[in-house]
């Protein structure tokens, strides 16, 4: 089983001066991964999940976690699911209403790429109450992080207030973790490397997935307890800014069109 990584650096070196850890790491990754690369069929069968997916067993995924595990304080392991409740809703059949009287604000993947980043769709849409499901489970809560889990993987927004009880299509996984916790694991969601580890446990046809309980196992590098409340508090104040910005933004958008 062969596959090719178009980031390989032939010379096996690459210069990281100027980068940050991070961006030093993943260059460094890239150089010592080989171009081509090779598993046994014992490997395969080894593997818990028993993929003939390449992505799976890309040595550099390997070198990812290995580096996670590498960062945390003491190099104790920790997976996402230890840090925070990772849920997807089951699929069902939906059942639009004319307004908010007869159902709820509702909430699709592409919305999440809308022109205001989340939550403002062009046309509003709402979810009839007459729909067979369980509507708790479809409810999203500020704070809250939703990863998108069918066709395009791996990305991750934060639920703002402004979006606290709405419902939310099933393709999106609920990521929701104690505050002190909710930037650290955003920032780092967020990141080339997270999505990689996230992107080896692709699978599927025609529509690529993944499952909650592969997110669960996503490794998570805990940092010192000092740094960590750093992250988090510089990432939730920049997500505050970024919320302002996006209202007057749309403040701006409605008296245009009026």
């Amino acid at each position: 089983m062969n596959d090719r990584l178009t980031s390989h650096n032939p010379s096996g070196t690459r210069d990281v001066s100027g980068l940050n850890e991070q961006e030093a790491f993943e260059a460094q990754t890239s150089a010592c991964v080989p171009r081509y690369w090779s598993i046994s069929i014992e490997a395969v069968f080894r593997d818990e999940e028993l993929r003939l997916d390449a992505v799976r067993f890309d040595p550099s995924v390997r070198l990812l976690s290995q580096e996670a595990h590498r960062l945390s304080v003491d190099h104790v392991s920790v997976v996402l699911g230890e840090l925070a409740e990772v849920e997807l809703p089951s699929q069902f059949e939906r059942i639009w209403a004319k307004d908010k009287r007869h159902g709820e604000p509702y909430l699709n993947a592409t919305d999440l790429l809308s022109l205001f980043a989340i939550g403002v769709p062009s046309q509003p849409r709402y979810l009839s109450r007459q729909s067979v499901v369980d509507f708790e489970s479809l409810i999203i809560q500020k704070d809250s992080l939703l990863m998108t889990c069918s066709g395009t993987i791996g990305r991750v927004f934060h639920v703002p207030a402004r979006l606290n009880g709405w419902v939310a299509t099933h393709d999106l996984i609920r990521i929701r973790s104690k505050p002190s916790m909710v930037g650290y694991l955003f920032a780092w969601l967020t990141t080339e490397s997270a999505r990689s580890l996230i992107l080896s446990h692709t699978h599927g046809g025609q529509i690529d997935h993944v499952t909650a309980d592969q997110v669960r196992s996503v490794p998570v590098p805990i940092l010192p307890k000092d740094i960590i409340r750093e992250i988090n508090r510089s990432v939730l104040e920049a997500l505050r800014i970024r919320e302002e910005g996006l209202t007057q933004l749309e403040k701006i958008w409605h008296r245009n069109r009026s």
